[in-house]
């Protein structure tokens, strides 16, 4: 019965137990899941089939689905959402390296190998007027052109090849092995550019959609770098109505994301985002703008800007400077005279003393409203909120719950696998709520 295994799972992530070997054994002996699913006793091998082939593929329609029964019973403020990310480790091996960098490096080499080898095949079968072009880079089916014609030469004179002590080889059987292997090295070296993509420096070699970063917890205590995942949350009055999984390793490029995920799950954007100072910065300030929400976001010089006594002093601290046709005026009455606009799109002034400084209008403008909104009473309940609830989330979701890497390998498994915990986290939460209510 799939409402009856839906039960078993759900009611298992709310008491933490996440093994299918776990949620079988407490189906056999925990008499709150006898009654709740009419005594369902299945092995662990069918938790896990169902979970594989019919669970994963809707999880996450019951996770917004709970979601929606939770907002309407709870009346949950959703014009606020509290956002924060962590980094959660992956199931990979802590030392299987492929960085991006390091593949093209040893690509370039190998293209240098190939162009030396091509070279002496064109001097071996000049006498037969063959010739293969050469290139600055190479591709896999050119290779295999080269090797397939070696392969005819083989088959021509009917060589056997030699190996071991003792054995000398012929220079088609040297040709022939070397082209061999820069096909398979330059295979190799082309899918894992493929699998990190434009938009990572790395991969493991055990999970290629974990990308290497750094972590808070770092057992050998040296900023060692380990393959993981950046999750990210947005929380509500305590519950978790938003989630996604992303390969980068800072929040910036995850807000946009996160926000149209939003949109597309509930059909509205949240009033109020609010977020850390990883997520500030003018294309994320110019999002929430078009999209009628609120700056409620710090931004990297945020503390200093609001803080720094001897910064706001500075005559020409950018937040203090005042706009006079295209030039600004200090606080000591001197000019910033406009030069030119760089590629940037920052504007550039020249400083009294012949030195340069740019400012971005659009950028300061939205600075100048992100202080105004966060030192507001609005803004500090709102940033005390945000603290308590998407941290606390994070802290009860680490230490209460345990977890601290995934089990899963694969960005879409690794997904599944966090859906399941915050509907335990949600569901966990819900229950408390009436519980206390009822007392």
């Amino acid at each position: 019965n799939p409402v009856n295994m839906l039960k078993l799972i759900l009611f298992c992530q709310m008491e933490n137990i996440t093994s299918s070997r776990g949620m079988a054994k407490a189906a056999q002996h925990d008499i709150r899941l006898m009654w709740l699913t009419d005594e369902l006793m299945p092995s662990h091998q069918a938790i896990s089939e169902f979970m594989k082939h019919r669970l994963k593929d809707r999880i996450e329609s019951i996770f917004y689905d709970l979601n929606r029964y939770i907002i309407d019973t709870e009346k949950i403020d959703t014009d606020k959402l509290y956002i924060d990310g962590t980094k959660v480790e992956a199931n990979a091996n802590k030392y299987t390296f492929i960085w991006k960098g390091s593949i093209e490096k040893f690509r370039d080499k190998l293209y240098r190998k190939m162009t030396k080898r091509i070279e002496e095949l064109n001097e071996h079968y000049v006498d037969m007027g063959i010739f293969f072009p050469v290139y600055d880079t190479y591709e896999v089916d050119y290779l295999k052109r080269i090797l397939a014609f070696l392969e005819k030469e083989i088959e021509q004179t009917e060589m056997a090849f030699v190996y071991g002590k003792g054995t000398r080889k012929t220079a088609l059987q040297r040709d022939y092995e070397k082209i061999f292997e820069y096909v398979t090295k330059l295979e190799d070296y082309t899918r894992y550019i493929a699998i990190i993509g434009p938009g990572r420096n790395s991969c493991a070699r055990t999970d290629h959609d974990a990308t290497f970063m750094h972590m808070k917890e770092d057992h050998m205590r040296n900023g060692q770098l380990k393959a993981g995942y950046n999750v990210q949350i947005g929380v509500s009055d305590e519950y978790i109505l938003h989630l996604d999984i992303f390969q980068d390793r800072n929040d910036y490029q995850t807000f946009i994301p996160m926000m149209e995920g939003y949109k597309s799950a509930y059909g509205f954007y949240p009033e109020y985002p609010v977020a850390d100072a990883g997520y500030g910065g003018l294309t994320n300030y110019r999002y929430l703008k078009d999209n009628e929400m609120k700056l409620f976001q710090k931004y990297n010089m945020y503390s200093k800007d609001t803080t720094d006594k001897k910064r706001m002093r500075d005559p020409y601290f950018t937040l203090g400077l005042v706009k006079e046709g295209q030039d600004y005026i200090a606080k000591n009455g001197e000019r910033l005279t406009f030069k030119y606009t760089n590629r940037r799109g920052n504007d550039v002034y020249e400083l009294p003393d012949g030195k340069t400084k740019e400012i971005n209008d659009e950028n300061v403008a939205y600075q100048k409203e992100v202080i105004e909104n966060l030192s507001s009473e609005l803004g500090i309940e709102l940033r005390i909120q945000r603290s308590i609830q998407v941290e606390g989330a994070f802290g009860i979701i680490k230490e209460a719950m345990n977890f601290r890497r995934f089990k899963r390998r694969g960005i879409q498994n690794v997904k599944f696998e966090f859906y399941l915990i915050a509907i335990g986290y949600n569901l966990k939460k819900f229950h408390n709520k009436k519980y206390r209510i009822t007392q």
